[in-house]
């Protein structure tokens, strides 16, 4: 009998942040990001250094590129209508991240 293995590529992706002072302003962007295929991932209200809220929302969308190569690299900056989002740089699998708890 012989085995067979199947062997799937792992889904990479892209990730970029969105900040915006109203809620109006950034479901606009929200909209306009999701028609480019950026899924949104969490959101949250906060006070920036400044002491002026605002809203931040985490976006996600699979990578559509080659694979990277080297060893991480920088992320870059790219102008959605207007305003400036950032996107991480890609991660190799083998990145490891500890979660801290802030309280």
């Amino acid at each position: 009998m012989t085995k067979t293995a199947i062997i799937q590529a792992q889904q990479r992706w892209e990730y970029m942040f969105l900040t915006r002072r109203s809620e109006l302003a950034l479901q606009d962007e929200l909209n306009a990001v999701g028609q480019q295929g950026w899924e949104l991932v969490a959101v949250e209200y906060y006070k920036d250094a400044k002491g002026i809220m605002g809203w931040i929302a985490f976006l996600k969308r699979p990578c559509a590129g080659p694979k990277p190569t080297g060893s991480g690299g920088e992320g870059h900056t790219e102008h959605v209508s207007g305003t400036e989002s950032h996107h991480a740089p890609a991660l190799s699998p083998d990145d490891v991240f500890d979660i801290k708890d802030g309280g």
